[in-house]
C-alpha cells in the first residue's frame, strides 16, 4: 500500500495521490449514510451525533495544529460562530439523524446532495443573484431525479413523509448555514471553522442528551461492535475524508474538486446495496443519474466565478 501511494505521489507532481484521496473522501462520505443506519440500531440519534462530535473534535483540532491551519478566534465573532453552530451541526444533524430512521441511505444522500441547488435558488430571492439557464434546467433535472428515486419502489412511495420532512430540516439548515458563514468565511480557514462550530455544537447537544438519552446510555451493555459504526463516522467521514477533500481543493481548485462530491449518492447506493441490502432498481439508477447531471449543470456557472480554492468554505455535512 505504501509503495502504491509513493508511486502516485511521484506521478504528475502528486496528482495521482490527490485523486486517490479525493475518491477516498467521496467513498467515506458515501459510506457515512450506511454507517448511520448501522449505528442507529444501537444508538439514539442525539447520542450518536454527540458521540460523533466528541470524537471528531480533537481529531480535527490536532489536524489543524499539525497542518498549521488553526486561526485565533476574535471575540466579536463568537456570536456568529454560535449562529453557525445552531444551523450546523445542531439543526442539521437533528434533522439528518432523526430522518435517517425513516428513509433509506440512498434517499438521504440524494436529498442532502441537493443543498447547493436550493442554496442557489434561495440566493436568487435574498441577494438577487442571477440564475442562468443552466441553473434553472439543473434544478428541474435534479428535482425530477429526486422524485424518481423516492418513487423508485415499484409499490409506490418508498420513503415516509416524516423522514422526508426531517431530512428537509437538514437541507434547509445546510442552506442557511451557507448564508451565515459569509459573515466569517473570509476571516478563518475551513478547519478552524469546523473545529469551533463542532465544539459549540457539542454544547448545544449536551442538555438534550442528559434529558432524553443519558439514562438509556448508562444502562446499555457496551460492546466494541456497537461502537464501530460511530467510530467510522467520526474518524473517516468527519476527519479523514474532510482533510482529504481540503487537500484536493488546494491542489486542483474548486471547479475540479467539487465535481467529485456529486458522486456521493452513487457510492451510497452501491454500498447500501451490498451492506444493507437496499435494492438498486432501474428507476433508482436513472434518478441518481438525473440528480448528478442536474447538480453539475446547476453549479457549473457558479464554479466559473471561483478562482482560488480558498474562496469556498466547506462544512462537515457527511
Amino acid at each position: 500500500m505504501f509503495s502504491i501511494i509513493m508511486f502516485m505521489k511521484e506521478t504528475n507532481n502528486g496528482l495521482g495521490l490527490t485523486y486517490f484521496f479525493l475518491v477516498l473522501a467521496m467513498i467515506c462520505w458515501g459510506l457515512s449514510f450506511v454507517w448511520y443506519k448501522l449505528a442507529l440500531v444501537h444508538f439514539r440519534p442525539i447520542s450518536l451525533v454527540l458521540a460523533r462530535l466528541i470524537f471528531s473534535f480533537p481529531l480535527l483540532m490536532l489536524s489543524a495544529l499539525l497542518m498549521k491551519r488553526l486561526n485565533k478566534i476574535n471575540r466579536k465573532d463568537i456570536p456568529n460562530f454560535m449562529l453557525l453552530a445552531l444551523f450546523e451541526p445542531f439543526l442539521y444533524f437533528m434533522g439528518e439523524s432523526f430522518g435517517m430512521q425513516y428513509v433509506s441511505s440512498t434517499v438521504a444522500s440524494i436529498l442532502i446532495a441537493t443543498i447547493p441547488i436550493f442554496t442557489s435558488v434561495l440566493a436568487y430571492f435574498i441577494y438577487k443573484e442571477k440564475l442562468t439557464a443552466n441553473n434553472y434546467f439543473g434544478v428541474m433535472l435534479s428535482f425530477a431525479g429526486v422524485l424518481i428515486v423516492i418513487f423508485a419502489d415499484s409499490r409506490g412511495f418508498s420513503a415516509s413523509w416524516l423522514g422526508i420532512l426531517l431530512m428537509l430540516v437538514a437541507v434547509f439548515s445546510g442552506m442557511w448555514y451557507g448564508f451565515s458563514i459569509k459573515r466569517i468565511g473570509g476571516k478563518y480557514n475551513s478547519l478552524t471553522i469546523v473545529s469551533v462550530q463542532n465544539l459549540i455544537g457539542t454544547i448545544y447537544f449536551l442538555p438534550f442528551f442528559f434529558i432524553f438519552d443519558f439514562n438509556e446510555v448508562i444502562s446499555k451493555k457496551w460492546t466494541f461492535e456497537m461502537l464501530l459504526p460511530m467510530l467510522y463516522l467520526s474518524l473517516f467521514a468527519s476527519t479523514i475524508a474532510y482533510i482529504g477533500f481540503i487537500q484536493g481543493l488546494r491542489k486542483l481548485g474548486v471547479s475540479k474538486a467539487t465535481v467529485f462530491a456529486n458522486f456521493i449518492p452513487v457510492f451510497t447506493a452501491v454500498f447500501a446495496f451490498f451492506i444493507l441490502g437496499e435494492p438498486i432498481t432501474f428507476f433508482k439508477i436513472a434518478g441518481i443519474i438525473l440528480v448528478i447531471a442536474g447538480l453539475i449543470m446547476a453549479q457549473a456557472s457558479n464554479r466559473r466565478r471561483l478562482k482560488k480554492p480558498e474562496e469556498i468554505i466547506l462544512d462537515e455535512r457527511y
